[in-house]
C-alpha cells in the first residue's frame, strides 16, 4: 500500500448513490453539502449516476462513462455501489474512494458522520492507495466463416462466475491454463476470483480467504461433483481458457454479480489478470486482518 506523497488534482469528480429509498432524505442532505465542498474546492466538473442526477434535481450533469476521464469516483452506499462503479472504470481514472451509506461496507473507507473530515485529507494528498487487482473477461464466439471473434469484455473487481444463472444443474467446464489442461469440473459453475473477492462468492462455496496484498487468481469450483475437485490459487500472469461440452444448455457468465452474459455451448471465455487496477484511497495504511474481524467476525467467539 502506497502513501500519496504529493497533493493530487482533483478538477473531475463522478458520484455514484444506491438505490435505497429508506436513506433518501439523508443522502440528498448528504449530497447537497459534499456539492458545496467541492465548489469551495475548485473542482470544476462534478458529474453524478441517474440516481445521483436524480436526487439533486437535475442540478448536476449525468456522468459521461465514454468520453469523460474522471480524477476521483465516489461511490455512496455500501459495496454494491462500488461495484456498480468499478464497471465504468477507464484505465486513465484516477482514485475510488467508498462512503458507506449501505449495511457491511467492506470495501469503503469513509462514514457520512466523517466523511467530510475524510475528504479534507484526500484534497490535501493525506491518504495511502489501496492497489487491487481486476480480472479481465473475454467471450470468443466463431462466425459464419470458422474465425474466433471477442463478442463480450468485461472487468472484475471480485468475480467472474460461468454457471446456469441460479439453476442447480451440473455441467463440464473444461478449463486450460496458458492452453495447458488444469482439469474438467463437472459441477453447478466455476468462480474466478481475485484476492478482493476471495471473501465474496468464492467464501461462501468454501474458498480461501486471500489476502489482497498477492497477485494471484483463485479458481473454486460450486458444488464440485468429485469431491477431490478444491479450489487453487494461480500465479496471476497465467491465461485461463474455459469451454464447454456442445450438448450443454446455455451458460450464463456473471461478473461482480452485477452483468450477466449468456454463453454459447460453442464459445470460448478467456480469463487474465487485467493490466488496469482499482485505486481505492484508504485513510490510513490498511491492515487486512483487523477489517476482518471487524467486517465479518472472523475468528470472533459470539
Amino acid at each position: 500500500m502506497a502513501a500519496a506523497r504529493r497533493k493530487p488534482t482533483i478538477r473531475s469528480v463522478a458520484i455514484y448513490t444506491h438505490n435505497k429509498p429508506a436513506k433518501e432524505k439523508e443522502e440528498t442532505l448528504f449530497l447537497k453539502e459534499l456539492l458545496k465542498f467541492f465548489e469551495h474546492k475548485g473542482v470544476e466538473v462534478v458529474h453524478g449516476d441517474v440516481r445521483t442526477v436524480s436526487l439533486l434535481q437535475n442540478k448536476i450533469g449525468l456522468v459521461d462513462d465514454d468520453e469523460q476521464i474522471y480524477d476521483l469516483k465516489i461511490g455512496i452506499g455500501g459495496d454494491g455501489t462500488l461495484l456498480k462503479m468499478m464497471r465504468t472504470l477507464k484505465k486513465k481514472d484516477g482514485l475510488l474512494l467508498g462512503i458507506n451509506f449501505g449495511s457491511l461496507g467492506f470495501l469503503s473507507e469513509l462514514h457520512p458522520h466523517h466523511a467530510f473530515e475524510g475528504m479534507k485529507k484526500v484534497f490535501s494528498g493525506d491518504f495511502h492507495i489501496d492497489e487491487r487487482m481486476l480480472l479481465k473477461a473475454f467471450v470468443w464466439r466463431k462466425n459464419d466463416h470458422g474465425e474466433k471473434e471477442k463478442v463480450f469484455r468485461a472487468y472484475a473487481l471480485n468475480e467472474i462466475v460461468l454457471g446456469h444463472g441460479g439453476l442447480a444443474r451440473l455441467s463440464n467446464f473444461h478449463v486450460r491454463v496458458n492452453r495447458r489442461n488444469l482439469s474438467t469440473y463437472r459441477s453447478d459453475g466455476v468462480i474466478f476470483a481475485t484476492p478482493t473477492g476471495s471473501t465474496a462468492y468464492s467464501l461462501s462455496v468454501g474458498g480461501p480467504i486471500i489476502s489482497p496484498a498477492l497477485q494471484c487468481i483463485l479458481v473454486t469450483p460450486v458444488a464440485p461433483h468429485t469431491l477431490t475437485h478444491r479450489p487453487i490459487v494461480l500465479p496471476p500472469k497465467k491465461v485461463m481458457h474455459v469451454d464447454f461440452e456442445g450438448r450443454t444448455d446455455t451458460i450464463s457468465m456473471t461478473v461482480d454479480g452485477q452483468i450477466h452474459f449468456s454463453i454459447k455451448p460453442t464459445d470460448e471465455v478467456s480469463i487474465q489478470t487485467a493490466t488496469r487496477t482499482a485505486r481505492f484511497i484508504r485513510m490510513k495504511e490498511s491492515h487486512y486482518f483487523k477489517t476482518l474481524r471487524n467486517k465479518m467476525a472472523w475468528g470472533e467467539k459470539k
